[in-house]
């Protein structure tokens, strides 16, 4: 083999090494840029901010290096309104820096809502059925003469409600119904006695 032929393959093996070379400088050096871009490794306890006003709650998160957005409103009676109910993820949650954290604040409005029409209009199951899927709790019957299992009206805290009246949702009503014992009428006599005028004549 003649010498310009060894020096040419050397110059090739020189070239193939020098592109491996750089090749795997430029993948070591993509990945290291990735990974500082994507602060890989670097995570960022969630802090807890319910019961905090959100303001407040916006300013512990922003100091955390988080951003949050408002996803529902619920009530909660033991919070203020605008406090946080919820949050997601959360607290303690390991996140990466700028993740966003959602928020259930508190609407601070009781929600209510309308009483089913059963009084005087279905039985006590139905009645049941019905006031529970509308969001109400129930205690247990009170009876009175009646008909048997017929509902004759529907009390929340001891006074009776109509069809319609919107009460906090998830009050306690009472349901009341008939025992089976007849309702006994009683007819009014007209006490008054007309007399006729010619018997003191």
């Amino acid at each position: 083999m003649d010498k310009n032929k060894k020096r040419s393959i050397g110059i090739l093996l020189l070239n193939l090494l020098a592109m491996a070379v750089i090749a795997i400088l430029l993948i070591i050096i993509t990945f290291r840029w990735i990974e500082s871009y994507t602060r890989h490794g670097e995570y960022i306890s969630v802090p807890d901010v319910t019961g905090m006003y959100e303001e407040e709650a916006a300013k512990v998160l922003s100091n955390a290096g988080l951003k949050y957005e408002i996803s529902d409103y619920k009530y909660d009676r033991s919070l203020v309104e605008g406090g946080v109910i919820e949050q997601n993820p959360d607290a303690g949650s390991y996140v990466k820096d700028g993740r966003k954290i959602y928020l259930t604040l508190n609407s601070g409005k009781e929600p209510v809502k309308a009483v089913p029409d059963v009084a005087d209009n279905s039985s006590l199951r139905a009645a049941e059925s019905q006031l529970r899927a509308a969001g109400f709790k129930l205690t247990a019957p009170v009876y009175q003469n009646g008909d048997l299992d017929w509902v004759y009206e529907v009390r929340y805290q001891g006074v009776a409600v109509e069809a319609g009246a919107e009460i906090p949702e998830g009050s306690v009503l009472t349901i009341v119904v008939g025992n089976g014992t007849p309702i006994e009428i009683i007819e009014e006599v007209d006490s008054t006695t007309v007399v006729e005028t010619e018997f003191f004549e």
